[in-house]
């Protein structure tokens, strides 16, 4: 069935994908960072023998897809460069360097044989309870995100690389995750039009080649089937009235919001309702569901699917680029403009004398979706300081921590001349919370960072002095230890509000 996107476990394609890859039945993939790469050199090689197998039967390259958004969702890291993600291109408010990322992506990729992005992600961040868009999200401006959007498509399909704009019609405002729950949006046309919808229809008229759909239920077009599964969203809204002529891709059909319908079931769906491609994730059987659906035929689709299987390069950039110095330099750029002092009573930039205490506190990183890969991620904000100044002593705490973490962490940092905090969705994790209005009560005037969305400040308003940095990875901790010695000034822009505190822009 050439319009499955099939998935496999493994370093190496198995024999029964290539033979049907040889025979033309299956064109498309979805690789994982869990069980396809392991680095970018083998990457690279999967790659080669995927699209060796095409040629051998005479078919174009296939299609190989990968979440490569940067930022929070990185499938391939060890030796690819590790771009901030979109709400820290949000705070630079620089569509030359969402093109910039763009390119690196696209590049990167494509010499490792990837030439699909599952990037990048247009929904509008403007519910602070969205468990799963967070930074994600270029910020909660629909023209912001439009603009930022439209930079990084063009950087990317530039190289050569199938840029998808995600999750339509918009996963920005919801409050559960459809990995685990179905969500619901209820808001009229009229505002999906001027909020969700605003950025897919630039993207659309800016000639973004894929469009990703969401397994959202929205009420205003179809109050019976969720995005993915609806003709009306797909076919109505999508193709016939916002003018859509590229490939639609499911999300990742093994999650709850969709798979709650049975497999077959929910993928025959999936395609009667307009999805030129449906993404089979980790479903269970793939290549017999692909036997049991290849009765099923639809020739634009398919038409679609070859066009664009025609139009990929033939011949891919050198391995060196992939993670090259000038790439490294664009993600450091991005990394330095986008930190953001939202507040300060005057301590910054801090200026310790030689037997100056600094202690640093940061959450153990981990993944707090299935889109996420935190967990890969060392933090080295610790390090970052040292290098600024000999006495830091860094301690690591868990996400949602126990009560004797937080009283080990109290007793260790009572006599820290210097304290900074890094924290991580903190207004999800009480803890946090508890720890910093802890340390407030006694007396210290901790510097708060908050390494992920930027809500955090809702938790410990008092605060006096707080950054938001939008990330975790190293290029993100250098960035942040440069504004805290004052090397660099904090010109990022809040790219979203802080409900009740601090509005966007601010």
């Amino acid at each position: 069935m050439k319009q499955l996107m099939v998935s496999f476990k493994g370093f190496t394609p198995p024999e029964e994908i290539l033979t049907a890859v040889r025979q033309g039945d299956i064109g498309t993939f979805c690789l994982f960072t869990y069980q396809n790469v392991a680095s970018p050199a083998q990457l690279r090689e999967l790659s080669m023998t995927l699209r060796k197998a095409a040629e051998e039967g005479g078919n174009p390259p296939p299609l190989i897809g990968i979440d490569q958004e940067g930022g929070q969702l990185i499938a391939i890291a060890g030796g690819a460069t590790e771009l901030p993600g979109n709400m820290a291109l949000g705070a630079t408010r620089s569509a030359e360097l969402a093109e910039k990322a763009g390119r690196v992506l696209g590049r990167e990729l494509l010499a490792m044989g990837v030439n699909l992005n599952f990037a990048p992600s247009l929904d509008v961040n403007i519910n602070p309870d969205n468990p799963v868009v967070g930074i994600r999200s270029f910020g909660d401006d629909p023209a912001l995100v439009a603009e930022l959007g439209i930079a990084q498509i063009r950087g990317m399909q530039a190289e050569g690389v199938v840029a998808t704009a995600k999750h339509f019609p918009g996963h920005g405002d919801t409050g559960v995750d459809s990995h685990h729950e179905a969500p619901i949006v209820e808001h009229s046309l009229n505002r999906m039009h001027s909020i969700e919808l605003l950025p897919f229809q630039a993207a659309i008229e800016a000639g973004v080649a894929a469009v990703m759909t969401s397994h959202i239920l929205f009420t205003a077009v179809d109050d019976q089937k969720p995005a993915t599964l609806s003709s009306k969203i797909l076919t109505g809204l999508l193709r016939e009235q916002m003018g859509f002529d590229g490939l639609i891709i499911s999300d990742a059909m093994d999650m709850y919001a969709v798979a709650r319908y049975g497999w077959q079931e929910s993928v025959q769906a999936a395609l009667e309702a307009g999805n030129d491609l449906v993404l089979l994730g980790h479903l269970p059987n793939q290549m017999e569901l692909s036997q049991r659906l290849r009765h099923l035929t639809y020739p634009a689709a398919e038409a679609r699917i070859l066009k664009v299987r025609q139009a990929s390069p033939a011949t891919l950039p050198p391995l060196s680029v992939v993670g090259c110095a000038e790439h490294q330099a664009i993600a450091q750029e991005i990394a330095d403009r986008s930190i953001t002092l939202v507040r300060d009573n005057g301590v910054l930039p801090l200026r310790p004398s030689a037997d100056t205490q600094i202690v640093a506190v940061t959450i153990r990183p981990t993944d707090l979706t299935p889109a996420d890969t935190s967990s890969q991620v060392a933090m080295t904000l610790g390090s970052a300081l040292q290098k600024r100044h000999p006495l830091v002593k860094t301690l690591e705490i868990s996400y949602h921590a126990s009560e004797q973490e937080i009283a080990d962490i109290l007793a260790a940092t009572c006599d820290a001349d210097i304290l900074i905090i890094g924290t991580i969705n903190a207004e999800q994790d009480p803890q946090q919370g508890e720890l910093v209005r802890a340390i407030w009560g006694r007396g210290q005037r901790p510097i708060v960072i908050a390494m992920r969305t930027p809500y955090d400040l809702a938790s410990f308003p008092m605060i006096e002095t707080y950054l938001c940095a939008y990330g975790i990875r190293d290029v993100t901790t250098e960035a942040i230890a440069k504004v805290l010695f004052g090397e660099i000034g904090a010109t990022g822009i809040l790219p979203c509000a802080i409900p009740g505190m601090m509005a966007s822009g601010g």
